[in-house]
């Protein structure tokens, strides 16, 4: 990872350690996942590593209770938006590049408000929104997602299948739709042994 996303995770990483239980692993994941899908995909990484780094800092500055509240997560990406301002204009991001991240930060949940457009118009953002999804499908996500939720392992599966549709903005890219599909079937038959 270059320097300067370094520096970002650095300057991200308290924000998160205040946030939700388990975004750092998310984070960290999510990093991981999206170098791959980014050589793949030829994706732009001087604006999604960003976006992935910052996305949900907002959380460090909201009331502690279930993330999948709709005014919770509109807050988180406001304010998520107004931290990752002052974080990106701290290490000088390219001005031009820093617009674009902190308006993808400020509807990257949009998907939970039904507004599901905004990721086939944006290639890029719907490949994150991809990534951000399928964190839920990874051991650590699925657990700490099922736990919010108040789900037995089965009922949090049922979910995940009905919520992963393309209509409702995942699988932006073949290489996204083939790690969603891999995941899923790694969950499933982690739930049944």
């Amino acid at each position: 990872m270059k320097e300067i996303y370094k520096k970002m995770w650095q300057l991200a990483l308290p924000y998160y350690k205040k946030g939700r239980p388990g975004d750092v692993e998310h984070i960290k994941w999510m990093i991981k996942e999206s170098i791959k899908v980014s050589k793949k995909e030829s994706i732009d990484d001087s604006i999604l590593l960003p976006l992935i780094i910052l996305h949900d800092i907002g959380y460090a500055e909201t009331k502690k209770d279930n993330p999948f509240k709709i005014n919770l997560r509109k807050e988180h990406m406001k304010k998520g938006a107004i931290i990752a301002t002052q974080i990106l204009k701290k290490i000088n991001y390219p001005k031009n590049k820093s617009k674009r991240i902190i308006y993808f930060i400020s509807v990257h949940d949009n998907w939970a408000l039904k507004k599901y457009k905004i990721y086939k118009t944006h290639k890029l953002l719907g490949i994150f929104n991809d990534l951000d999804y399928m964190w839920m499908f990874t051991p650590k996500g699925f657990n700490i997602v099922r736990k919010f939720k108040k789900f037995s392992q089965k009922e949090m599966i049922v979910f995940l299948e009905k919520n992963s549709f393309p209509e409702k903005g995942f699988c932006s890219s073949k290489t996204t739709e083939t790690n969603h599909k891999r995941y899923m079937q790694k969950i499933i038959e982690s739930v049944k042994t």
